[in-house]
């Protein structure tokens, strides 16, 4: 859609239907012993055998008055949120005790006066997780595992913004920051951004910015297709190319052109979230679809990350864990219940170079934008790919 023309607007969508049990199994992932299954329905895990830690870098946290809010525009315009009561139980907790190493969480500020108070729960959340999670080494040293980072936010030109970002950064020790078009009605390139940007320049902090134009919604105060568009965060590109940007669902709806702006800017990076998952868009037996998706993403396998948006999401939280890994093997959809490949020939294209791409984007490339250490993940020292 084309900046001006007639709006493209997401409608309300059900869940996808429930998978055969054990069906996204893989390299990555298993389903939980009996004994730990408990009386719900069975969640995937990481195998303790996968071949390299996962990072979550798009994981949403709010108080819960707003998240409350945030259920109710879902639920009447989106889609069923399926981790409601997860979340309200064990919060991100929940992705680490399924196996994932670290997440990225993060909030939005949909209006002025809200962007300190949303730093400080977050950084309250991210120490909380870290604290629980923490693993002292056998000589007592300090604690050397990190479950959680957290991007903090601020509303553009609102009094102050730039004294909120360095708070965020300097005080509350946040790695980064989120910014939605869509939900603060502003565009990239808006002048009350530059302030933005400015101070992530100066503290050198990356900003992840749902600029991309879907999933676009009626229920916007503006027009999301008007404001966003491949062109407009280039316009910040090219002003502030020691920014590194990151923008979330691979820029959806502009595929190519987000793909083509890697090429041209490398402070620009994407994330996965949704995308993959085979909910807006299922690559089914279309193969020239699949093999266009699995050649972007070796090409620029060092500038994607891995994201889910749990726990907004009406589906499986591994089901873009599944799809990600099974398209870069050359297996076409996992969630594709009639796939490219048959059970019996899964994994015989898949290669060194896809093995590569594949650590890159659920760890190594997170790690990279958010200085996110192999110390703080728990890890050895690993060689650099």
């Amino acid at each position: 859609m084309c900046q001006g023309s007639t709006p493209e607007y997401f409608e309300f969508k059900e869940s996808p239907p429930e998978l055969p049990p054990g069906w996204l199994c893989s390299r990555f992932l298993d389903t939980p012993p009996e004994s730990d299954a408990g009386t719900g329905p069975k969640e995937y895990i990481v195998s303790k055998t996968a071949p390299c830690p996962i990072i979550d870098a798009h994981v949403h946290v709010f108080p819960q008055k707003l998240m409350d809010a945030v259920w109710t525009f879902f639920d009447n315009f989106y889609w069923p949120v399926r981790y409601k009561e997860t979340y309200l139980a064990n919060r991100a907790d929940f992705l680490i005790e399924q196996g994932v190493h670290h997440v990225v969480l993060l909030v939005y500020a949909h209006r002025a006066g809200i962007a300190r108070d949303l730093n400080k729960f977050l950084a309250q959340t991210v120490n909380s997780m870290n604290e629980r999670y923490s693993q002292t080494s056998d000589n007592g040293a300090a604690p050397r595992r990190r479950v959680a980072t957290g991007l903090g936010t601020v509303m553009p030109g609102e009094p102050g913004a730039t004294e909120i970002l360095a708070e965020a950064f300097s005080k509350l020790g946040l790695s980064g920051i989120k910014m939605h078009s869509h939900v603060q009605c502003v565009p990239a390139n808006h002048p009350t951004m530059d302030e933005v940007y400015e101070t992530c320049v100066r503290f050198n902090k990356p900003v992840l910015i749902h600029a991309g134009k879907e999933p676009n919604s009626a229920a916007y105060k503006v027009d999301a297709g008007k404001i966003c568009d491949a062109s407009i965060v280039e316009d910040v590109l090219k002003r502030y190319p020691t920014l590194r940007i990151c923008v979330p669902h691979l820029g959806m709806n502009q595929y190519q052109e987000f793909f083509d702006l890697l090429d041209r800017y490398p402070n620009l990076y994407l994330d996965t979230t949704m995308t993959l998952a085979a909910f807006f868009k299922s690559f089914g037996d279309d193969e020239p679809l699949v093999e266009m998706m699995r050649s972007m993403l070796l090409k620029y396998s060092d500038r994607v990350l891995y994201g889910t948006d749990w726990p907004n999401i009406p589906y499986d939280w591994c089901r873009e864990l599944a799809n990600l890994v099974s398209l870069v093997d050359g297996d076409g959809e996992a969630t594709n219940v009639t796939p490219l490949a048959a059970k019996d020939e899964k994994g015989k294209q898949r290669t060194i170079q896809g093995d590569t791409a594949l650590e890159r984007i659920l760890w190594r490339n997170a790690s990279r934008f958010y200085g996110i250490s192999e110390a703080d993940l728990g890890l050895s020292a690993l060689a650099s790919l």
